[in-house]
């Protein structure tokens, strides 16, 4: 199908380049042969100019003069002298047929008005017309003149074939046409090469489809069996325990249930048609809230959970609390899942003020990277400066989008960072990209039945919601830290990127 597409595309594009350049090259053509054809009348028109007022002064005609003439102005010549051809032109053989000097002097007679046989009364000055002549279907440039001559005239014929010029226009358009075929040509390469690029990312997108499609028919039929095993196993009676079978069958309906909730979720989010219901926020209050309620599941798994506040206050701002904290859920509970019994996983906040005006940068960020998992800050004692430095270019790069600023009004950009760090096995480097993926699951958690590898997609479509991003980075000592980063714009009071652009 794309391949077809492809095709047609660039025949589309070729088609629509040939016909913009053949009413362009048949635009510039008639200009420039409609110059070329003033120009070489306009020379004809010099050179009878120049013939007749020599052929006035005059006296006697030589053939040697009436040859170079021809030479000159690249015509033929016949002068009759009171109607009879001058014996030297009687002598040679002519170049021009009999009929042609013949069929120009009837068109003079029948347009002009002038008979060179016959001329009546002669006036005293020289009378000359031009006019176009073709003769089997040659093109010429003719002229019929009388000059008074004593008591005769001088009858005067002369024919300019137009083959130079024809022959000039003709190169001129297959010098075009070979224009217009090698630049089809190098846009035909081009356009197919282009539009190869452009169907790219929809041949992307369709391989990762029919992935989804076939991981998530893969994932829905091994609950569906299950659940279709348990009920079959009900009906026959052939077991006891149906209160087992029922709550497999519970368990599996529950697990289909999540699954189908996040497919359409991320339905939602490729189609832009997510909701968003916003609202004013204390992140440290938000933060306490999911920490209290991750903690009775750290204590059944034997987990150490912490949560570390800046000392500073942090101002209140607007962002969909439901959807921020959907987002913590994904990136604890993944936490949880790879870490040992034992081990530690940590909530942190941290808040970047940045002041447009002022252009000073403040930071109040417990960094966790750079001590141990297990080891404590003493109070008020800050990260170690590269890493402060590190986090401050992770922070300007993530408060990138460019908002509208409100003229006469103040505007701070600020940034909002939340760390969830675990001292797990880690991710190694080579997936730390992929596990944003759909469907994507390391090992150690293709066993466990709760996971579908689509959290950390879901969570990475929340933070482009809020125009924030996640950074995966390393734990120092092992394990993973993932960091939310929100930038919001607070002008004069706590607004966000939900309704910066709705500002006047």
């Amino acid at each position: 199908m794309f391949r077809k597409l492809h095709l047609q595309l660039t025949a589309l594009c070729i088609a629509i380049t040939a016909l913009v350049l053949a009413v362009l090259s048949c635009i510039c053509l008639y200009i420039s042969e409609a110059v070329i054809r003033r120009q070489e009348h306009s020379t004809f028109l010099a050179s009878l100019d120049t013939m007749y007022h020599n052929l006035e002064q005059q006296i006697s005609l030589s053939h040697t003069w009436v040859r170079q003439m021809e030479h000159n102005h690249q015509f033929f010549l016949r002068i009759t002298d009171n109607g009879t051809p001058l014996f030297f032109q009687e002598l040679e053989e002519e170049a021009v047929p009999e009929a042609l000097w013949a069929a120009a002097q009837t068109k003079a007679l029948e347009e002009c008005g002038l008979n060179l046989q016959d001329p009546g009364t002669l006036s005293v000055l020289t009378r000359y017309e031009e006019f176009p002549l073709t003769y089997e279907r040659t093109h010429y440039n003719a002229s019929v003149g009388l000059i008074p001559r004593g008591k005769g005239y001088i009858g005067v014929t002369v024919l300019q074939p137009l083959n130079r010029m024809e022959t000039r226009i003709f190169r001129q358009r297959l010098s075009f046409l070979l224009a217009d075929l090698a630049a089809l040509t190098l846009l035909g390469v081009f356009f197919w090469y282009f539009t190869r690029r452009m169907l790219r990312p929809l041949i992307e997108n369709r391989k990762k489809q029919m992935q989804f499609v076939a991981s998530a028919s893969h994932e829905l039929r091994s609950p569906l069996t299950v659940i279709l095993s348990n009920v079959a196993a009900v009906r026959s009676g052939a077991m006891d325990g149906d209160a087992r079978f029922l709550d497999v069958i519970d368990s599996e309906g529950n697990r289909m249930s999540r699954l189908i909730t996040d497919m359409l979720q991320l339905a939602g989010a490729d189609n832009h048609s997510w909701s968003v219901n916003p609202s004013e926020v204390e992140p440290d209050t938000l933060l306490l809230q999911v920490w209290e309620h991750f903690e009775p599941m750290t204590v059944s798994r034997g987990l150490r959970w912490e949560i570390s506040l800046p000392d500073a206050p942090v101002p209140r701002c607007v962002c969909d609390e439901e959807r921020i904290r959907q987002l913590l859920s994904i990136l604890i509970e993944n936490a949880f899942a790879y870490t040992p019994s034992g081990g530690l996983v940590r909530l942190a906040l941290s808040f970047d003020h940045s002041s447009e005006r002022s252009g000073q940068r403040n930071f109040a960020f417990l960094s966790l990277s750079d001590r141990s998992p297990h080891a404590e800050l003493p109070a008020g004692q800050q990260a170690a400066p590269d890493e402060r430095s590190r986090f401050e270019q992770m922070i300007t790069e993530a408060a990138k989008p460019k908002y509208k600023k409100h003229s006469g009004r103040p505007a701070r950009r600020d940034c909002l960072c939340v760390t969830v760090s675990d001292n797990g096995p880690g991710i190694p480097d080579e997936q730390k990209e992929a596990v944003f993926e759909r469907f994507h699951r390391l090992d150690r958690s293709r066993t466990d039945k709760s996971h579908f590898g689509l959290g950390l997609c879901i969570a990475q479509e929340i933070a482009r919601l809020h125009h924030g991003r996640i950074i995966l980075t390393d734990t120092p000592g092992g394990g993973a830290t993932f960091t939310v980063m929100l930038p919001i714009l607070l002008p004069q009071g706590s607004l966000s990127f939900f309704d910066a652009e709705k500002r006047p």
